[in-house]
């Protein structure tokens, strides 16, 4: 698929991009699910993610006996029913399906069951997940396809448990919502967690659903028996927003875009404040709709703890930014779809920009000439018959959608080909079809 623009597209500084919608969040999306799926009684979501990994969450729900009903864009669930599973599990390649569902099955669910996905998602770190299951007496054998679950013998009547969330919250996330579950609830402790913001999102939802969770740092109470079945309306994608909003920084365009929350929980909400202290403006225009112009007057400097899926995206800027940029707090970056680490350093060297990788925590990257032989540095002049050649192999996102929306970003500028533009789907099916529409393309 070629990255590049039509030999005559323009992006003067002030004008307007055509408005974006986002779709619904998947870290979201797949949290209601499971705890509507939970919350004894008829619960409805409005404006959920359609999309591979929030497809994999309700086609398991539906392998457990409690299935989800679509229609009109609202997903109907009726949950509180023990989970009992007659076939495999499929959670393809999304790690949230699997890590918020292990911790409950491992609990409540009536037999042992068999989980089966992408060999990548089998690969991604389960350990300090798994190491307090086994020992409440869940067993778990993995094989080369999957692994077998064997749940524990007597469900315990609550959690207290010490958890390792170095390599990831969502193992926090996971037990919490299984907590949610139990009569008496649980206490979960820790002493440094993966990107945190995502357990403040969980605790959102939980109080949402009528449990009124307390987090801290370093220590989160669930009470038990509290959860209602509730009919919600989900945000918009955060994460999803992040190509769209870092092509009006590189461009100098306005845009605008929704719906979004401005007071969700969703860590990638900081893609506003990072563009805000690189030069960027914003500003709310209507209910759940954000404007943001550019363009960048420095680079990026940014602590991405938070927020570690704006990587890949804040990468591929930096390398079109007019300075030089350093992100930081990346360390679960290798642990993803792919190693998003080491491939935001191919894709910004790709775009001829310099990329330095400090540890496993810190990108700093200097961007490419505005100008170099064989390439039109203006946006939007790649393609068309007088188009220089490009003498790029075409980029490889690693079946990863957040190196795809990257390379999208990148292609603002340096145009190119990207390898299985289909990657997308996993969060974000009709990208393209938004990419091209927010161009005029």
């Amino acid at each position: 698929m070629s990255l590049s623009l039509p030999e005559d597209s323009q992006f003067p500084s002030g004008a307007a991009f055509r408005p974006v919608s986002i779709p619904g969040s998947k870290s979201v999306s797949n949290r209601a699910l499971l705890l509507a799926a939970l919350a004894p009684g008829e619960s409805r979501l409005k404006g959920g993610l359609e999309a591979e990994d929030t497809r994999w969450m309700r086609r398991a729900l539906g392998d457990l006996g409690i299935p989800v009903a679509v229609a009109d864009g609202t997903w109907t669930i009726r949950g509180g029913d023990r989970p009992r599973a007659a076939a495999p599990l499929w959670l393809g390649a999304s790690g949230t399906t699997l890590r918020f569902l292990l911790p409950w099955l491992a609990l409540r669910a009536g037999s042992d069951l068999r989980m089966e996905g992408d060999p990548r998602l089998f690969e991604r770190p389960l350990g300090p997940l798994l190491e307090p299951l086994t020992a409440l007496g869940a067993t778990w054998h993995p094989d080369a396809s999957g692994a077998w679950l064997r749940p524990v013998a007597a469900p315990p009547e609550r959690l207290e448990l010490v958890v390792d969330a170095r390599l990831s919250s969502q193992f926090l996330t996971g037990l919490a919502l299984a907590a949610a579950a139990l009569p008496g609830g649980g206490i979960l402790r820790w002493t440094e967690a993966a990107s945190p913001s995502y357990l403040a999102l969980t605790t959102q939802w939980l109080r949402r659903f009528g449990c009124k969770a307390d987090l801290e740092p370093g220590h989160w109470r669930i009470p038990g028996g509290a959860l209602e079945p509730r009919s919600l309306d989900l945000p918009g994608d955060w994460s999803g927003a992040a190509a769209f909003l870092a092509a009006a920084a590189a461009t100098g365009r306005r845009l605008r875009l929704g719906p979004l929350d401005p007071e969700d929980a969703q860590g990638d909400r900081a893609m506003v404040a990072i563009l805000h202290a690189a030069g960027c403006r914003a500003q709310w225009t209507g209910p759940q709709i954000l404007e943001v112009e550019g363009p960048l007057v420095r680079g990026l400097d940014a602590d991405l703890t938070d927020c570690p899926d704006l990587g890949p995206v804040l990468a591929a800027l930096a390398a079109l930014a007019p300075g030089p940029s350093e992100l930081r707090g990346l360390h679960t970056l290798p642990l993803k779809e792919c190693d998003r680490l080491d491939a935001s350093a191919e894709l910004v060297r790709w775009l001829g920009g310099t990329a330095e990788v400090i540890g496993d925590h810190t990108l700093r990257v200097r961007p490419a000439p505005r100008f170099r032989p064989g390439f039109r540095a203006e946006f939007g002049t790649r393609s068309g018959p007088n188009a220089p050649s490009d003498p790029r192999p075409p980029f490889n996102p690693r079946n990863d959608h957040r190196m795809a929306f990257a390379a999208a970003v990148g292609g603002l500028r340096h145009g190119g080909e990207l390898l299985d533009p289909h990657c997308v789907a996993k969060t974000f099916p009709d990208f393209w079809d938004v990419w091209r529409g927010m161009l005029g393309c």
